[in-house]
Parts: structure tokens; C-alpha cells; sequence
């Protein structure tokens, strides 16, 4: 009987630490706007444009002639910590423009500045975005 109950707490405590599915250290610890796509950071934004459009529920980055750029586009605003959104990503890669559609992140961060860490755990993309007023 008590072996029984320790395989149970174990297979339990399994379960659990594999649904908690953390973002990125190196994204959640960025303080500048920026894309992870599959693991591997693809735009940081060290110089150049932000735009936010509420009605839209789009957050966009660029450099300053848009060959390297980002947009996420939510279904809902980001507003606290631990919701879930679904949204649409666009981001150029060289020459080629990239999409993802219908990704689910989740607000793992959101501070007072407006900066916001997006973080889709299924596909290990995550964004660090802004509301602007």
C-alpha cells in the first residue's frame, strides 16, 4: 500500500513539473523589445521604431528603414500576468517575410512601463513588446 502511494505522489509531482513550462531566461530578462522564434532571438531592437495600435491590438518594431521588423497582432490586449492570448506573428528573416498564425502566448511578465513578455511555450516563441499611450 505505501509503495503504491509513493509511485502515485511521484507520477503526480511528474505531471506537474512537466505542465510548468517557463520562458526563456535570456527573453524574460531582455529589456528592449525583441523576438525569439523556435528558440533563437531573431530581431532585438537596439535603434529604431515602435508603434502600438490599440484598435488593432498590434504591437509593431522596426529598424528604421523596416528590413528587420516584427508585428504581433493579439486577439486581446495583454493586460496581467498569467492570461493567455492568442495572436498572429509577422517578422522578416533576410529577405523573407515570416508568419505564424493562431500561436497562444502567455503574459509571462508585465510591468507599469508597458513592456510585456509574450511567451508561446508549444513553439518556443516569445516576444517582448510595448503598450504605448
Amino acid at each position: 500500500m505505501k509503495k503504491i502511494a509513493l509511485i502515485t505522489l511521484a507520477m503526480i509531482l511528474l505531471a506537474a513539473c512537466k505542465e510548468k513550462i517557463e520562458m526563456d531566461p535570456g527573453l524574460y530578462a531582455s529589456e528592449q523589445v525583441s523576438l525569439m522564434v523556435k528558440g533563437k532571438t531573431v530581431f532585438s531592437l537596439d535603434d529604431g521604431q515602435l508603434a502600438f495600435n490599440r484598435t488593432q491590438r498590434q504591437f509593431r518594431a522596426g529598424n528604421d528603414d523596416m528590413s528587420r521588423r516584427f508585428t504581433v497582432t493579439c486577439k486581446a490586449l495583454p493586460t496581467q500576468v498569467g492570461q493567455e492570448i492568442t495572436a498572429d506573428l509577422e517578422w522578416t528573416l533576410g529577405n523573407t517575410v515570416k508568419t505564424q498564425k493562431g500561436l497562444i502566448f502567455k503574459v509571462e511578465k508585465y510591468e507599469s512601463t508597458g513592456f510585456v513578455w509574450l511567451w508561446c511555450a508549444t513553439d518556443k516563441t516569445g516576444a517582448v513588446v510595448k503598450v504605448l499611450d
